[in-house]
């Protein structure tokens, strides 16, 4: 097959929010940026892929107030999950980081100082929802009722929650409003912000929507409808304080303010290359994929965040004015119902990311979500329908038609792929048909139809599996081996073909299958280029390879899946019964202030000290109490001299019961605070007179 010229490509994905567990509709984002930089890859170009959590915003300040942990907790909490899902899922990211880091916070600052210098900015007054309840203002998420468009009840302040709907909201059009943290209806009140003045581009995203091919073909006209209706001035800062302070960029009279989360956000995918520079020491990488307008940026988001990335963005990148190139493609899925509902944790509707791997391996499940991938309509989640292509499609075909080709050779033909004799027509037929399919898949995914690419891979197979099964090599191999090996030399070289193309979709089974095969050089060394039909692999020593995959049951599935629940939750209880037990421990643990007023706690000068023999601990300490002398025995040995302890002050437990160490009595008691197992002595902040009591 014939190379072309390399290309450039930065690929995201949308920012998942660390508020909770992502679930599947949340993770096919993640995903489907993942084969789209492998498939990039293979095809030779230069690509990186960068995303990260989004810890600030409303959400996340939610989720912790129920959760009674502050927001960043909560956030790192969730980041650290995702982390280790996205190596259970094998999704390779450049660099997956997290909105909360200096390089992002430094960056979305100098970036809306310019912008604001540019003159995109303005103030406004405006009434905004208050809590006397909360006694706080409440921005969006902190808002809910009932949406004006479609009635659905338990509609955001930002957007209804309603799939069939989805509109983006105001606060204050929420019919019968109410606070989401206490449920009080709240009331409205003045407040200052700076507002992104989004009409001023109206014209230049008008033209940039209509030139730009890969914009998802039902997301344009709505764009363009918006921008025919005329834009509005979006909302800059918030009433919050988890997020970016806008005081730097706006002045210190906000700088109890935070930036809107969505304005940070989006700049992530930019401040992520920045800092994946950084940590290489190749600073100049960042202005090298963003600075060069024939970079081509591609986004995977869901289709809720559609104007986030066709006009909010591109609008931003327009008033920043500082080279960076326009989006390339935004590749768009809609919603992934389950049982016709919408994905709900509280309500227990869906599947979340450790779920599904707890279950089955990473591959069935990126197969899956890859092959159903919902490009066009939103798609439904059955467990019948799942278990029914993972059987057909990965395990029936596949799986099968792999392993029949390799443990044919290795037991057959002494684990040698065997030379290509004289081909039929059928055969040439099959082999022709075959490198067209590489073409239609190289054009799928060059469009970022991925669920079309996986149809592709998995009717390569297919045709395998039919031409084993009417060669039938098992029974010509009695009469002409020459006929047989043909028939296994096509097979392989469909095999490597299926490795190859299988790579950016389930790449940990497709690496199996390359190694099987013999080959010495890395999948993405070879690349899709490397393809050649004409290139027989005779005589290629190939190794036996175990079944890629196995059937499942429906109930079987289930079954594992509510038992991994039910220990999720035997898990929580115990930890918050051993958090209640420690809560509780604590209180019985306080004492009251007569208690504390037994204690005689007193200032005192070190007079003598005296390392103790045959201990690796005690100094014996002669200490002045200004009205007495006492010895104490005290356990500072191995972080103390003896000369050094001399002339200080102090502080000693003056009416603790005698006690004696190592034959020596002790008459009280030094205070030191404890570091890592090191005493650090505690003193006066000024000489005082010895015996002077501490209140």
């Amino acid at each position: 097959m014939n190379k072309r010229s390399k290309e450039k490509y930065v690929v995201t994905c949308a920012w998942p929010y660390v508020n909770t567990i992502p679930h599947l509709g949340t993770f096919l984002h993640l995903l489907s940026g993942d084969v789209i930089t492998r498939y990039l890859k293979i095809k030779g170009d230069e690509a990186i892929y960068v995303s990260g959590s989004d810890t600030h915003g409303t959400p996340v300040i939610v989720a912790a107030e129920k959760e009674g942990i502050p927001p960043k907790e909560l956030a790192f909490k969730y980041h650290n999950i995702i982390l280790r899902l996205l190596k259970e899922w094998n999704i390779d990211f450049t660099n997956y980081t997290h909105t909360h880091n200096e390089v992002h916070i430094d960056f979305v600052q100098g970036f809306y100082k310019k912008v604001h210098k540019n003159g995109y900015f303005k103030l406004k007054e405006s009434k905004q929802f208050f809590c006397n309840h909360c006694n706080r203002f409440l921005p969006d998420r902190f808002v809910e009722g009932t949406c004006p468009h479609c009635h659905h009840q338990g509609a955001r302040g930002d957007q209804c929650v309603n799939p069939e709907c989805g509109k983006i909201l105001k606060p204050t059009e929420l019919i019968d409003p109410y606070c989401a943290t206490c449920k009080n209806p709240p009331t409205l009140k003045k407040t200052e912000h700076w507002y992104f003045d989004l009409p001023k581009f109206e014209k230049q995203l008008k033209d940039f929507i209509i030139s730009t091919p890969h914009i998802p073909a039902n997301a344009k006209p709505k764009m363009l409808d918006m921008i025919k209706d005329g834009l509005v001035a979006r909302p800059f800062t918030r009433d919050l304080k988890w997020g970016i302070p806008a005081g730097p960029i706006f002045g210190d009279k906000f700088k109890d303010k935070v930036l809107y989360v969505w304005t940070e956000a989006v700049l992530g995918y930019l401040s992520a290359v920045k800092e994946w520079a950084i940590k290489e020491n190749k600073p100049e990488l960042f202005e090298y994929f963003w600075k060069d307008k024939k970079t081509k940026t591609v986004f995977c988001i869901g289709k809720d965040n559609n104007i986030f990335h066709i006009i909010l963005f591109p609008a931003l990148l327009m008033a920043v004015n500082d080279g960076y190139p326009l989006p390339y493609a935004i590749s768009t899925t809609q919603f992934i119902m389950f049982r016709e509902k919408a994905f709900s944790k509280s309500q227990g509707i869906g599947l979340w990311a450790d779920e599904a791997t707890a279950i089955l391996p990473a591959s069935y499940w990126r197969y899956y979500l890859i092959y159903t991938r919902p490009e066009l309509k939103d798609s439904n989640f059955e467990w019948s329908e799942f278990a029914k292509i993972v059987n057909s499609n990965l395990n029936d075909t596949i799986g099968n038609f792999i392993h029949r080709t390799i443990s044919f050779i290795t037991r057959s033909f002494e684990g040698k792929i065997p030379a290509r004799g004289k081909l039929t027509h059928d055969e040439k037929k099959l082999l022709s048909e075959v490198e067209e399919s590489i073409q239609d898949y190289i054009k799928a995914m060059d469009n970022f139809k991925l669920k079309d690419a996986a149809t592709i891979v998995s009717d390569i197979a297919r045709k395998g599996n039919q031409y084993l099964s009417s060669a039938q090599p098992w029974h010509t191999i009695k009469e002409n081996k020459e006929t047989a090996g043909t028939t296994l030399n096509i097979s392989a070289k469909i095999t490597e073909i299926l490795a190859i193309l299988l790579w950016p979709i389930i790449p940990e089974v497709s690496e199996k299958v390359w190694k099987a095969l013999g080959f010495q050089e890395e999948i993405l060394e070879k690349g899709i280029f490397s393809i050649d039909i004409k290139n027989t692999l005779a005589e290629q020593k190939i190794e036996a390879i175990k079944p890629l995959f196995y059937k499942i049951k429906e109930d079987d599935i289930i079954k594992s899946l509510n038992d991994f629940r039910k220990s999720k939750q035997e898990q929580s209880k115990q930890k918050e019964k051993k958090k209640m037990d420690e809560n509780r421990k604590k209180e019985e643990n306080k004492i009251d202030y007569k208690t504390f007023q037994k204690v005689e706690l007193k200032v005192a000068t070190i007079i003598e000290a005296e390392s103790i023999e045959n201990s690796k601990k005690l100094i014996k300490l002669q200490v002045d109490l200004g009205t007495e002398k006492r010895q104490i025995v005290a356990g500072i040995k191995q972080y103390y001299k003896p000369e050094e302890l001399v002339g200080r002050q102090i502080i000693v437990v003056a009416n603790l019961k005698p006690a004696k160490l190592m034959g020596y009595e002790s008459n009280g008691m030094l205070l030191a605070a404890d570091i890592d197992g090191e005493p650090i002595l505690l003193k006066p902040d000024k000489d005082v007179p010895d015996g002077t009591p501490i209140r």
